[in-house]
């Protein structure tokens, strides 16, 4: 379980949006030189960022938890964004040089395939957006006691 902690912003029909603060472990990480998470992180100029997880009935607005999402989900869904497109982009420049040696036949190819591999993913998506396992959820509460959120009102 991928987990990070956060505070309850808001409840909404058994969603809750909940606030995470990125933490610095990217320094640390083995991968960090090859991650998009980490390049996204540096052009940001936030750490905070808000997500949205499925709630138990007895969370509160300002308790502090810890949310998650299974490594499977976040595997099964990565592979279905990165090597779908990608194999349909192989396939599609392969499969033309079978037939005929003219390379704009291969790159014609190649752009409809990575093109019909987006379009099964994006199909994917849409397919599991109400599935429940592919949403984060709320994992424990690490305080009954509810935190007063503080409002920063913009001039």
């Amino acid at each position: 379980m991928i987990e990070e902690n956060g505070t309850v912003l808001a409840i909404n029909d058994g969603i809750a949006d909940v606030e995470t603060i990125r933490t610095s472990s990217c320094n640390s990480c083995r991968a960090r030189h090859a991650c998009g998470h980490r390049a996204i992180a540096k052009v940001s100029n936030s750490n905070r960022m808000l997500m949205q997880v499925i709630a138990p009935e007895s969370l509160k607005v300002g308790q502090s938890v810890v949310i998650g999402i299974p490594e499977d989900t976040l595997l099964q869904a990565s592979m279905w964004m990165y090597a779908v497109p990608l194999l349909g982009l192989v396939a599609g420049a392969a499969l033309p040089s079978l037939v005929t040696e003219q390379t704009i036949v291969s790159v014609v190819g190649a752009i409809g395939g990575f093109a019909a591999g987006l379009w099964a993913a994006k199909r994917k998506s849409s397919l599991e957006a109400n599935n429940p396992d592919f949403h984060p959820r709320v994992i424990k509460v690490l305080n009954d006691a509810v935190q007063t959120i503080p409002v920063v009102q913009q001039p």
